[in-house]
């Protein structure tokens, strides 16, 4: 499998592609449809609008969290309000919905964040309760038109999901992702959160499901309890141990396996594992390289143990 890495230059519209040690010039004209194995380092809005109608086996992916910590040059997080974070997400989904298979599904992993608290990195100070002017120049709203309240949980994933199906997407699960060993976050007037939502989505009431298999790898239940797996380079990542059962349950070999915020690898390590093609978008280039390592240096892990049972 050659594992490739694009890096896309806005000012030109080109590509440059890295294979190895060896780099070549491709052009937006050649870059997605039916070219796997590669991660495209660009804006994924834009990117997915290359891709064909119903090309994509399966879709995972983990959003950057709205005003938790900023990766890089993404966009999407930086909204001024929770309500413009979601109607932008929103937008992606719209495109998933299209270049997704009829029997397909997507897992959509995503947090919430409670409002004016220290996860608003970038607004420090804007969000703080002495500027309550910044609530109602943005809009900032509740369902019964009352500003939102300091300290409050903003119920993101709710509202993503609710926006889903008024889309037309079907809700078949909303997985619980619960973790043993969570991020520290200490707060003395609330328990602790140690818990995420993955929503299951598919666009057609027959789309691809392999019970059998989901029981054997016990997974067949909506409560996950697995725990993260530390990378210094990418704390927010899922885990690989998490993915998995996904993929295992919800698509075939040499099926393809769509991330557009890949971040650090995780969903394509985990497609190489269970020997699916995959196709990743990032924004930031650093990932995009921390991706490519990974990716790299699993093939060669599993062609090194490949290796060991020939000669054994």
């Amino acid at each position: 499998m050659k594992i490739k890495v694009l890096y896309k230059q806005k000012r030109n519209k080109q590509l440059f592609v890295k294979e190895g040690v060896t780099s070549t010039l491709a052009y937006q004209s050649d870059m997605i449809n039916h070219n796997v194995n590669k991660i495209y380092c660009g804006d994924s809005l834009e990117l997915l609008g290359n891709l064909s109608a119903n090309s994509i086996h399966l879709i995972i992916t983990s959003p950057p969290y709205f005003g938790c910590r900023i990766y890089g040059n993404e966009t999407l997080g930086r909204e001024e309000s929770p309500l413009d974070y979601v109607s932008n997400l929103l937008q992606f989904t719209i495109e998933l919905k299209r270049i997704l298979r009829q029997d397909g599904s997507f897992y959509l992993n995503i947090g919430d964040v409670y409002f004016g608290t220290k996860g608003f990195i970038r607004n420090k100070g804007r969000y703080a309760r002495k500027t309550d002017i910044h609530y109602r120049e943005h809009k900032i709203i509740r369902p019964n038109g009352k500003y939102l309240q300091y300290k409050q949980l903003l119920m993101i994933p709710e509202r993503v999901a609710i926006g889903m199906q008024e889309q037309g997407w079907i809700l078949r699960n909303k997985i619980i992702w619960e973790k043993p060993n969570p991020v520290p976050s200490y707060s003395p007037d609330r328990r602790y959160p140690v818990y995420e939502h993955i929503f299951h989505f598919v666009k057609s009431r027959r789309y691809y499901f392999d019970l059998e298999i989901a029981k054997r790898l016990n997974n067949h239940r909506d409560i996950y309890r697995n725990s993260i797996e530390p990378f210094k380079e990418h704390q927010a990542s899922y885990p690989v141990s998490l993915i998995k059962p996904l993929i295992l349950t919800t698509s075939k070999e040499n099926d393809i396996v769509l991330d557009p915020f890949i971040g650090s690898g995780t969903t394509a390590v985990a497609a190489i594992f269970t020997n699916r093609r995959f196709i990743g978008f990032e924004m930031n280039m650093e990932f995009c390289r921390i991706a490519e390592t990974r990716i790299r240096e699993t093939q060669i892990s599993i062609n090194s143990q490949l290796s060991l049972k020939n000669i054994y």
